[in-house]
């Protein structure tokens, strides 16, 4: 895990929240934690190569740079997930001009009762993993946000809370290695149905919210001319592409407003926004009053901050 190269080069990085238990184990059922943390590195900031003594789990939050298992060097940028195994040499480099800041979570499986372990599949595939870095589809990085806030703001049944959390992460960094679940749901694309093609416009906006740049990338994606998608859309919903693009937008923001983890700047860069002023305006347009406003009303003071 590197406890020590972390705390040695803290000081370093513009932002380090750490929770180590290697004295202590934190155990959730069939999952022993020994370290969770969130760690925003300065330019070239060096993790330090060391040998691993439990699984970890890394999400790159924002930046880019490198991660190496034994002697493999990968690439690793925005919305990446890492996995690093028991027994690998492990090290990272930040990137000098965009480094990374990334979440963590070390932790081993627990043996006993194998045959009743529901993680007992999802170890024996991590141990076979050929590539360990995959690019995130399932929101894995909401997950670390709901653990550290737990952590920092420690109440009635917050351990019952960290423990599904810290399984949801698990299980999610599974699927999105190993399991391609969700293709059997998605209607052949050259399907004549107009509204298997809705249903693929819908999904795909709501798979990949935070990554459109730009709506022809769902055309694209499918096949089609935009303006041919355009119409089958608005023909079956009312809406417009544009309109349900942007509702979906309003609400994963208020989603995250809520949530109160990431700044309002933040926020606007996640959904694609040009600039904080042009999220500011539209949201208070479509909403009734502006970004802070809402977060406000709902969201709670995070000591980190």
């Amino acid at each position: 895990m590197g406890v020590t190269m972390k705390k040695e080069n803290a000081g370093n990085n513009k932002f380090h929240f750490d929770r180590t238990y290697y004295n202590e184990p934190q155990i959730f059922d069939f999952i022993t934690l020994y370290q969770i943390g969130d760690l925003y590195c300065q330019g070239g900031y060096s993790i330090g190569e060391h040998k691993q003594y439990c699984y970890e789990i890394s999400y790159i939050a924002s930046g880019k740079g490198y991660y190496s298992s034994d002697d493999k060097k990968y690439p690793v940028k925005t919305g990446d997930i890492y996995l690093n195994r028991p027994g690998e040499l492990h090290n990272g480099l930040a990137d000098p001009i965009d480094p990374f800041r990334y979440f963590y979570a070390g932790f081993t499986f627990i043996n006993d009762n194998v045959e009743q372990n529901p993680f007992t599949h999802i170890k024996k595939m991590f141990d076979q993993l050929k590539r360990p870095v995959v690019q995130d589809q399932l929101d894995v990085k909401t997950k670390f946000l709901n653990i550290f806030n737990e952590l920092i703001n420690l109440k009635e049944y917050s351990s019952l809370m960290i423990k599904m959390y810290l399984n949801q992460i698990i299980l999610l960094t599974y699927r999105n290695f190993f399991d391609q679940w969700e293709n059997q749901y998605i209607p052949d694309k050259d399907a004549a149905n107009q509204k298997s093609m809705v249903y693929l416009i819908v999904n795909y906006i709501d798979k990949n919210l935070c990554k459109i740049k730009d709506l022809t990338q769902i055309a694209d994606e499918l096949g089609y001319s935009y303006s041919y998608i355009s119409h089958i859309f608005s023909q079956e919903t009312g809406l417009s592409i544009m309109e349900y693009y942007n509702q979906k937008r309003f609400e994963k923001a208020g989603e995250l407003l809520k949530n109160g983890s990431l700044s309002i700047t933040e926020i606007a860069e996640m959904l694609q926004y040009q600039s904080i002023n042009s999220f500011s305006k539209a949201f208070r347009k479509n909403i009734g009053i502006s970004p802070s406003e809402y977060q406000a009303l709902y969201s709670k003071e995070d000591p980190r901050l």
